[in-house]
């Protein structure tokens, strides 16, 4: 049978979501936030969602090409990156992996990218990642950095700890009238993060109220702000289904509050009430290079799925 590769289209988005769910069982991943994807550009961003059709419309692979805008390069150039491959388990063993990857190199490398990078996971978060990650070095990618994937069964929590003195945890939609407070954590909070693509630059606060503040996946019941005498020092944030998982989006506190035991504590609150709320699993990604966290989420019962590793090559190399 024929298949065919092009652009995602609206009619195309819960065929791909159910590839997504059977390819990537620790992403969140909903109609909703694939649609709104579609109907909300990034500013800083071009990004095509690449898909593999056969001739009856089944869509049995998937690819995400995205690039930083022209008017907005990192200090290393515009760096093209593809994401969230995923091929139906029918297919697997075929060339259609090197197929989806060709067309989304092509399309990075039309837009100007001047670098390329890729991920790929092992097959507890993404079947067939580790025939994916061949490919990647078989093209003259070479790994550049990890982030180790986490799961936790919510039953398996641990008891809270009582709050620390001074200490308030508030859902982040009491902000709604007021998110410059929440902008500034993840702009602070953000500049310390390890990673390659971390380059100290943050977007707008305008940009990130339309495409991060926005986003249908966030949760803002069970995300939440770390207050200490009344004044907003950390946050936990988290994106969910509405229905059985959750997604660490990030945690931090800032520089001046660390050492206090007050990401574990708030990760905890913010698990407890998922679990009351009949979510059953939650995931987490953890940059090799970060220590803290780590030790964190171990004591809260994470444990390891597989590492997710991020490719890179330059352009012609």
């Amino acid at each position: 049978m024929t298949i065919g590769i092009r652009s995602a289209e609206r009619a195309d988005i819960p065929r791909v979501l159910s590839l997504l769910h059977r390819t990537n069982p620790c992403r969140v991943l909903t109609e909703k936030s694939l649609l709104w994807r579609l109907d909300h550009p990034s500013a800083g961003f071009e990004e095509t969602d690449l898909i593999a059709v056969e001739e009856d419309g089944g869509v049995v692979g998937h690819i995400r090409s995205r690039i930083q805008r022209a008017g907005n390069p990192s200090p290393e150039g515009r760096i093209g990156l593809s994401v969230l491959a995923a091929v139906a388990e029918s297919h697997l063993g075929t060339d259609l992996a090197f197929r989806l990857l060709e067309e989304s190199e092509r399309t990075l490398v039309e837009r100007g990218a001047t670098s390329l990078r890729a991920e790929a996971a092992g097959d507890g978060v993404q079947v067939g990642g580790e025939g994916f990650a061949l490919l990647l070095t078989e093209r003259g990618y070479r790994a550049v950095e990890n982030h180790h994937i986490l799961g936790l069964d919510l039953g398996a929590v641990p008891s809270a700890p009582p709050a620390p003195e001074g200490v308030e945890l508030r859902p982040l939609r009491e902000f709604v009238n007021d998110t410059r407070p929440i902008y500034e954590i993840d702009r602070l909070t953000t500049a310390d993060e390890p990673g390659a693509d971390n380059d100290g630059r943050f977007m707008s606060y305008d940009d990130w109220r339309s495409t991060v503040w926005a986003h249908p996946a966030n949760d803002l019941a069970l995300s939440l702000a770390i207050l200490v005498d009344g004044s907003p020092v950390g946050m936990t944030c988290y994106t969910s289904d509405r229905d059985t998982r959750i997604e660490s989006a990030m945690t931090g506190v800032l520089r001046d509050h660390r050492g206090r035991g007050l990401a574990g504590y708030a990760k905890n609150v913010a698990l407890h009430l998922a679990r009351a709320r009949g979510i059953r699993r939650a995931y987490t990604g953890n940059h090799e290079g970060n220590v803290p966290m780590p030790a964190i989420n171990r004591r809260l019962g994470y444990e390891a799925v597989a590492t997710e590793t991020t490719y890179s090559r330059t352009v012609g190399g």
